[in-house]
């Protein structure tokens, strides 16, 4: 079963950083470098894996996320954007004492919305705002487990240049989980759970690589801990 799921894992995470490749470097054009390039559609590629507490009454569970989509946002006026989240979603439970509940798949789609505060040379501010609507379920036998939560999410976020290519991104968030897992089968019945801390901030490092395109990682910590790396073009 655990090699299943590590070989699973490994081509979703090939698939989509395939797409995201080909998609990167496509226009490719380092003749045109610049770190505050601009574009009405932003469109991205990322992959991102965390961990962290949830709480189940007076129980914790050690939840471990995976992630694999796209984000598209449109410019709709000079200080604010707006667009969609949607991709795969995978959950590690291994403390779930329902066996079903130890590793669920499933889906996540959304909402997102980007203002900026300060948008100057040596610095860019901004506030993201997002929701999620998140769904796994997995089947052992005659027992069946469906997790369904809502996310959502406020960062603060800042992006200062270090040169024409590459920036720094250092941000604070809150972030608030609420959901149930559905239990079917010889156990059934509703666990609600939410999360534990609610606070955190991440580091990162973005680079340009064209008028309109960079790639990025980020490192988290706080209510989550764990990475994620994206792929972002702009037209």
């Amino acid at each position: 079963m655990i090699l299943h799921r590590n070989f699973q894992h490994t081509k979703i995470t090939i698939k989509f950083l395939s797409l995201a490749s080909l998609f990167f470097l496509l226009p490719l054009n380092l003749n045109a470098q610049t770190f505050n390039y601009q574009g009405r559609v932003d469109f991205n590629v990322h992959l991102q894996s965390v961990s962290s507490d949830w709480r189940y009454d007076n129980n914790k569970r050690r939840s471990r996320i995976g992630r694999a989509g796209f984000g598209w946002s449109e410019t709709l006026n000079s200080y604010l954007s707006g667009g969609l989240l949607l991709g795969y979603l995978d959950l590690s439970q291994a403390d779930n004492p329902v066996n079903a509940g130890q590793f669920s798949s499933g889906y996540y789609g959304g909402l997102q919305l980007d203002g900026t505060i300060v948008d100057a040379e040596y610095l860019s501010l901004k506030l993201n705002l997002s929701f999620l609507y998140n769904s796994t379920q997995n089947y052992d036998g005659d027992q069946r487990i469906n997790n369904v939560w809502m996310q959502s999410q406020a960062t603060l976020a800042a992006k200062i240049p270090l040169g024409e290519r590459v920036g720094i991104r250092l941000a604070a968030n809150i972030y608030n989980i609420s959901g149930e897992q559905r239990n079917s089968g010889p156990v059934s019945g509703v666990n609600r759970f939410s999360d534990d801390t609610s606070t955190g901030y991440s580091a990162g490092i973005d680079v340009v690589v064209d008028r309109g395109a960079s790639i990025g990682f980020d490192w988290l910590a706080g209510n989550r801990e764990g990475g994620r790396i994206y792929f972002r073009r702009r037209f």
